[in-house]
């Protein structure tokens, strides 16, 4: 696109000369020039042209003059240099405009060389200028997108934020009930609600430094180990949904004559290579992962709340964790999407209590006979754990898969696959 400058003077026979003396940069599309013959047109069409980013003026014009169209000039909120024509002798005036903010003049009569050279220097200014413009824009964007030190590594390195594949952690939250929760409070109600849990849930995604993506509705992506290598990311993201779920009872504490009952989040994660980059636009910055990664670790979420479970993690995501974590293997899913099946693994949110890592040992042993297609064995286990069990909760793990081992031993498969398809229902 031409650089457009805008010659203001009332001296009829300028606009032909600038024309022959520019014609081959204005035949090349270099140079665009527009023409005023007073300030107060100069306005009018800075107003028109908003691309304009060059003024030449004259001093003394009438209607209104160079001086007072510096000055006006000043006040418009774009990158526009101001270049003073005006008599050799006039170098009082020529002195005042350049303290008032011209950036560089030129002498009546105009030397064109001088006029060209000139017109190249001011450019390459507005060039500087307009970079720093959006230098401070983007770190702006990106301050508000991740913490102070981050930020400012990406603005001395914006090539960081180049799209790239990278291997991820990704954190994907949904607060459970949330439309008919959201029917029942009213718009009002619900925003501050959301506001609140947002502001919690999010400051221990920042405190074990992951990147908030995006907000939608009343879920949350993050991402770990983008846009720079983070040293045991899985540990840190899960430490995170720990840390959010933490957060919980505190807001449904705080919320409890509102919301009148429970506010359960349910997190799925997922680890694996995605690309990462930068897909927002001048308006609005995003930055984030895309693919695979992404997508199973949305069905990851969808399937703690099928088991009623609030933190799951993929065998990817376990594989990176340390041994003693506290965790327990529920088997491989089918989910839809998804070419083949996935090994999920519970997250335990509190330390566990006397007796858990027995129950979970318990637990995983009947899993293994039922992958192993001992059905009957499986079957006795299970029985055997829900009697010790006998406590209010309801774990869904187990009776799922008590039904799947009684409907095998009623019904025996041509096939037998461990697996659990729940492609059919759209998990």
């Amino acid at each position: 696109m031409p650089a457009k400058i805008l010659v203001t003077d009332d001296e009829a026979d300028l606009e032909l000369l600038v024309r022959q003396q520019f014609h081959k940069q204005i035949r090349q599309k270099e140079y665009e020039f527009l023409f005023a013959r007073n300030g107060a047109e100069a306005l009018e069409r800075l107003e028109a042209e908003r691309e304009i980013r060059v003024v030449l003026t004259d001093l003394n014009m009438p209607v209104m003059d160079g001086l007072t169209l510096l000055s006006k000039i000043g006040e418009l909120s774009r990158i526009i240099k101001v270049v003073i024509v005006s008599a050799y002798g006039d170098m009082q005036n020529i002195r005042t405009a350049m303290n008032r903010g011209a950036f560089d003049f030129l002498t009546k009569p105009i030397d064109f060389q001088d006029f060209g050279i000139t017109l190249e220097k001011t450019l390459r200014q507005v060039a500087v200028l307009e970079e720093g413009q959006r230098a401070n824009q983007r770190l702006a964007a990106i301050q508000q997108f991740f913490s102070p030190g981050l930020a400012e590594r990406l603005g001395r390195d914006p090539d960081l934020l180049e799209g790239r594949n990278q291997e991820v952690t990704v954190l994907i939250s949904d607060l459970r009930g949330f439309s008919p929760l959201a029917e029942r409070l009213g718009p009002e109600q619900i925003c501050r609600l959301i506001r609140d849990m947002m502001e919690r849930l999010s400051s221990r995604i920042v405190e074990y430094e992951g990147v908030i993506v995006d907000y939608a509705g009343d879920g949350i992506l993050a991402m770990w180990n983008a846009p720079v290598p983070q040293e045991g990311h899985a540990l840190l993201a899960c430490r995170a949904a720990l840390a959010m779920l933490g957060e919980m009872p505190a807001l449904e504490a705080d919320w409890m004559e509102v919301v009148g009952g429970r506010l359960a989040l349910g997190i799925g994660l997922n680890t694996g290579v995605a690309q990462v980059g930068n897909t927002g636009s001048s308006r609005k910055f995003k930055y984030g992962p895309h693919g695979h990664t992404v997508n199973l670790a949305n069905r990851v979420q969808g399937q703690s709340k099928r088991l009623r479970t609030p933190l799951l993690v993929t065998e990817a995501t376990r594989r990176r964790l340390p041994a003693d974590l506290p965790s327990r293997r529920l088997g491989r899913v089918r989910l839809s999407g998804i070419a083949s099946p996935i090994e999920l693994y519970e997250l335990h949110v509190a330390a566990p209590a006397d007796g858990w890592l027995a129950y979970r040992d318990a637990y995983e042993s009947a899993l293994a006979m039922f992958e192993a297609g001992r059905l009957p064995e499986a079957h006795q286990a299970l029985r055997s754990l829900l009697e010790a069990r006998r406590t209010g909760d309801d774990d869904i793990p187990v009776r799922l898969l008590l039904e799947r081992v009684s409907d095998y031993l009623n019904n025996p498969p041509a096939t037998f696959d461990p697996a659990l398809d729940w492609t059919r229902i759209g998990l």
